[in-house]
């Protein structure tokens, strides 16, 4: 007798008719989400209301999940569920969610296992994939009826997709850097933003290389330093201040180096993880043919595989 996948694998999740609310009277995220929770607990006997509430607000506070304006995904996951369990609900009016300056008039709320990483992400990636078309949000909220929303989610390109790929899981860049900057810039822009790694397009935004933290201090302190075991005979910080007298007339190109980690954005995530590990490097870009269209840190993937 074949064994049962790992709840990672699992097949899509179906959303019932009994666990769709349309048009919700509810202003408030709090009694909107023990509502729709109280909808799956009383078709699935594993999961405790309360507690599932609990981790569903702590998880919310943490970082609250807009996958687009108008639209919230609050999720947990939870032990002693098997499946990935999914309700809806809409809003004419909109409801208030802390952290949310637009009036949310979609909730997909999704309860997974606590052991399946993907189980919430391919369940985003299919929203979101949905919301590429601007109509998607005007449309489900016209239904008037569970059935019609459920109708809505299963009809056409509405089924999960058969894995994550890096466009699911990548971020908007935090920093970018143009090739015609100078190493001010570079510097500035490190101090700013606390990223270590900025990626350098240019005009098309292509992808040309990568600026770093390291690189600058390469710049400062040649190789031949390194070797030394006493550097007493330098004042302190001496080389950085040759570089302060000449940063805005250093091409970036000088400190731009072309050994960075990337991936495609239809490569499945797990190719990230390879990217990252295979350079031992903290960022992984994602490119649309050779543009930039997003990063993935290696903090914000984890938090992807182990918490989100």
């Amino acid at each position: 007798m074949p064994s049962k996948p790992p709840a990672d694998t699992e097949s899509a999740p179906v959303l019932a008719e009994s666990e769709v609310i349309c048009r919700t009277n509810a202003v408030e995220s709090g009694a909107l989400l023990d509502e729709l929770i109280r909808l799956l607990a009383a078709r699935h006997p594993a999961v405790d209301p309360p507690a599932a509430l609990r981790a569903v607000l702590d998880r919310e506070a943490e970082a609250p999940t807009f996958v687009a304006p108008g639209v919230a995904m609050p999720h947990a996951r939870l032990e002693g569920i098997e499946e990935t369990l999914v309700a809806a609900a809409t809003s004419e009016k909109g409801i208030r969610f802390p952290g949310s300056q637009d009036p949310i008039r979609l909730v997909v709320l999704v309860l997974a296992p606590a052991s399946a990483p993907a189980a919430y992400l391919r369940v985003a990636a299919g929203v979101a994939r949905r919301l590429q078309d601007p109509a998607f949000l005007d449309e489900i909220v016209a239904r008037t009826t569970p059935a019609d929303v459920c109708a809505f989610f299963r009809r056409g390109s509405a089924e999960l997709p058969a894995e994550v790929c890096a466009a699911d899981i990548m971020e908007r860049p935090a920093a970018v850097l143009r090739e015609t900057d100078s190493v001010k810039d570079a510097i500035d822009l490190i101090v700013r933003t606390g990223r270590t790694e900025i990626p350098v397009v240019d005009k098309e935004g292509a992808l040309v290389g990568e600026a770093s933290a390291d690189e600058v201090l390469g710049l400062c302190i040649p190789e031949y330093l390194l070797w030394m075991e006493d550097l007493s005979g330098f004042s302190n910080f001496e080389p950085f201040a040759a570089l302060l007298r000449k940063e805005s007339s250093t091409w970036l190109a000088d400190i731009t180096s072309d050994d960075y980690a990337s991936v495609s954005v239809d490569q499945p995530a797990i190719a990230v993880a390879e990217a990252l590990a295979r350079k031992d490097a903290g960022v992984c870009y994602v490119l649309d043919g050779d543009k930039l269209a997003g990063v993935v840190t290696l903090p914000h993937f984890l938090n992807k595989v182990f918490r989100d």
